[in-house]
């Protein structure tokens, strides 16, 4: 291939998004970056990992304050970064917005187009970003809020979830910077070599976003920290990163290169490749005007099919300009659906919409939503039918929307498949711009694990509703301290003021009661799964500081059904902030009872419920203590008790109809079981039987049939199954004996 110029020169006013975690904020995000918690010099700040518009990177610049990053809820080898399974972008990174030339990458803040990211900038890859002399604090990137945005993306491409870089600026404040995703933890206490600095340079320019909306991404990549792997919520694949931006080659350019997806084309949105992004710092290494086709799998080292792929993870290595890049970063999208193209019932109409994805969106009024603050009707609808969803049940739903209010949240009712309707609330994009266009991730139930799901969006009757730009699904995260997962519930509430507002991390909002304290109110938060805590604040401050429970009492769930009787803490409110703290619980849902009527004069509100949620160690699923026995005789318990000399039974002469099943509480892997009556009625075996599996604990397979034995019939399923239950089922009569069980065992048992 020719040598080609193919570089962006001097790339100052490029716009380079970084991403933001999607933390899966209940129906949208909001956050600030930086959270000083003193002034001066050793003043102590912490880059939480979420960007606001006071620190430089804006809606029109950068990064915007409703698309931050949640380092507890977004990346973390639990929760997508798997070398595996590739980056989730739900629980990893997303494209969002852009650096600006003005406020992001540009000379004054620590980029030079001509040098890169070099010494005169406060900023040399020879050494660690640890040592003075590889991240400098009286010079360049530190000494402002935009170059320190720039330090806190390279830190998160660089340094691994957990990991974190402290540095002062030039007026002795410390901040704190947090790492992500391990691409070159090396460079925090040594330098930055070749290798490194083209690895940072794939992970930057694979998160561009030129438009301000925010894009959920899977990236792939042969980088060990990313990995491959592919997810059936992000089907279209976009296209890959690679290069050299973070140095200049020999001619004082950077190399910056991208290649075409096989389906890039299929689903554009706003600010990706396949749009007109404007100006970026990375060329196609394959240009159609070159008489090439602009795609990796022609030119690039592709990664070999995995068994069940029509399309490989991505390109292993690729060629530009005379060089094979061998860190190259794949990107993968949903697919998406455009509000115009869905059916629509009632008042709901098509409007002209320039900043949105294809130029339209859909209202719920019939001038659309900036000339109508009324409540919309619930005859008004917009259908989006055959929605692939990856899994059956919880799935995340990312809608972009148009709120152009200054402060109160539009809602709709969202069903999903005919169940029941679920409501969801929208922020505010832009106030006073209805043409802005903001991103939600919703959770929402009922899917099913196909292509024919049918979502709507109603009118709630009593509320305005947003007008509806596009949506995708991208799946659930098994994050169950991600807040769009959780469910909350309460004893009263008005129609302005429901219990989701007490988590959709808007201050503006709140949940309330709706009537003064008398000690029956509680408000719940089911959190999908098991999880730790220790403390929980509950805050009011601002619009009704002295809407504070009297007192509150804390009762926890381990199933989100049953209860405990006794409180496990109790606390006074108080004004504007209630906190309360106690001893690690493990629970999946928490009810706050509202207790006497010391506040009585006042509602119950909650603005923001927040605690130190963490996810509760896995349970040991070959622990027996963790699986439940049902059965057709009596004291199914005992046949799973651990003790040998107990026994569950029919209490009869054996029959077909008898059985006995066990489920393990979850997917467990196992090679067979026995059925041991070595210490209790060693006779009591089925004559013949048939063990079934199943992976959801309700529809059951036969696996393997025999015969039983005296003392202990062990059943080999002739290789590793993955169940969740097995349930033996007598087949013959031969043995005159009970059923009897004294242990089952799972033969085998892994996790």
């Amino acid at each position: 291939m020719d040598r080609m110029t193919l570089r962006r020169i001097g790339w100052i006013g490029a716009s380079l998004g970084l991403t933001t975690a999607l933390v899966g904020c209940q129906d949208a995000q909001s956050g600030t970056d930086v959270a000083s918690s003193g002034s001066g010099p050793s003043a102590t700040v912490t880059s939480t990992g979420y960007l606001a518009t006071n620190n430089g990177l804006n809606g029109l610049n950068g990064l915007n304050a409703a698309n931050g990053l949640n380092a507890a809820n977004g990346l973390n080898a639990a929760n997508g970064l798997n070398s595996a399974n590739g980056l989730g972008s739900v629980n990893g990174l997303n494209g969002v917005n852009g650096f600006n030339g003005v406020n992001g990458f540009n000379a004054a803040n620590g980029f030079n187009g001509v040098n890169g990211l070099g010494s005169v900038n406060g900023l040399n890859m020879a050494n660690g970003l640890n040592s003075a002399n590889g991240l400098g604090s009286a010079n360049g990137l530190m000494t402002t809020d935009a170059g320190r945005q720039t330090v806190s993306y390279m830190v998160k491409c660089a340094l691994a979830a957990g990991d974190t870089l402290v540095k002062q600026d030039d007026q002795g404040n410390n901040f704190t910077f947090k790492g992500s995703i391990g691409l070159a933890p090396q460079w925090k206490n040594g330098g930055c070599n070749q290798a490194c600095s083209e690895a940072m340079s794939s992970c930057l320019m694979a998160h561009i976003n030129t438009s301000g909306v925010h894009i959920p991404l899977w990236m792939t990549s042969p980088m060990s920290a990313v990995g491959w792997g592919q997810d059936p919520s992000y089907p279209t694949q976009e296209g890959t990163f690679f290069g050299q931006i973070m140095l200049t080659n020999a001619a004082n350019n950077i190399d910056g290169y991208y290649c075409n997806g096989a389906n890039v084309a299929a689903d554009v949105v706003p600010g990706r490749l396949g749009s007109a992004q404007g100006n970026v710092p990375y060329a196609n290494a394959y240009p159609t005007t070159a008489g090439m086709d602009g795609l990796c799998a022609t030119h690039c080292q592709m990664h070999a099919l995995s068994t069940g792929e029509t399309l490989s993870d991505g390109p292993e290595s690729c060629p530009a300009d005379g060089v094979t890049w061998t860190s190259p970063v794949s990107v993968w999208r949903g697919k998406t659906y455009q509000g115009e193209s869905a059916a629509r019932t009632g008042n709901a109409t098509i409007v002209a919409s320039p900043k949105s994805s294809a130029g339209q969106r859909v209202s719920f009024y019939t001038q659309g939503e900036s000339s109508h603050n009324s409540n919309a009707s619930p005859s008004t609808s917009v259908t989006f039918a055959n929605v692939p969803a990856a899994t059956a049940g919880i799935n995340n739903l990312v809608v972009y929307y148009a709120n152009g209010d200054s402060s109160a949240l539009r809602y709709v009712n969202v069903v999903v498949n005919g169940t029941a309707a679920q409501s969801k609330g929208f922020k505010p994009v832009s106030s006073g711009d209805y043409t802005a266009i903001g991103q939600a991730t919703i959770t929402l139930s009922g899917f099913t694990a196909d292509s024919n799901n049918t979502v709507v969006f109603q009118g709630d009757g009593n509320n305005p509703a947003p007008d509806i730009d596009w949506i995708e699904v991208i799946g659930a995260t098994s994050n169950f301290c991600d807040q769009s997962r959780w469910v909350v519930t309460a004893s009263s509430s008005t129609n302005s003021d429901p219990p989701l507002n007490a988590i959709d991390k808007y201050d503006v909002s709140r949940w309330s009661s709706g009537r003064y304290q008398d000690g029956t109110d509680w408000f719940q938060v089911d959190f999908g799964g098991l999880i730790t805590m220790s403390n929980m604040t509950l805050t009011n401050s601002g619009y009704d500081p002295n809407d504070y429970p009297g007192t509150v009492a804390l009762y926890g769930s381990t199933d989100g059904v049953n209860f405990s009787s006794t409180a496990f803490a109790t606390g006074p409110g108080t004004t504007n902030q209630t906190v309360v703290t106690f001893p690690t619980q493990t629970l999946r849902a928490v009810r706050i009872k509202q207790i006497g009527t010391s506040n009585s004069s006042h509602y119950w509100s909650i603005h923001e419920f927040d605690t130190d949620c963490a996810i509760a160690p896995p349970a040991n699923l070959c622990d027996y203590r963790n699986w439940t026995a049902s059965s057709s005789g009596s004291a199914a318990a005992n046949g799973i008790d651990g003790d040998l000399t107990t026994r569950f039974t029919t209490g009869h002469k054996m029959t077909t109809s008898d059985f006995y099943q066990v489920d393990f509480g979850g997917t467990i892997k196992l090679t067979g079981i026995t059925l041991n009556n070595t210490q209790t009625s060693s006779g009591d075996f089925p004559s013949s039987y048939t063990v079934y599996g199943s992976t959801d604990g309700t529809t059951f397979t036969a696996l393997k049939s025999g015969s039983g034995t005296a003392n202990a019939t062990v059943v080999d399923f002739g290789g590793t199954k993955s169940l969740r239950a097995v349930k033996v089922a007598v087949t013959g009569t031969g043995n005159s004996s009970w059923f009897s069980i004294g242990e089952l065992q799972a033969n085998g048992c892994s996790m």
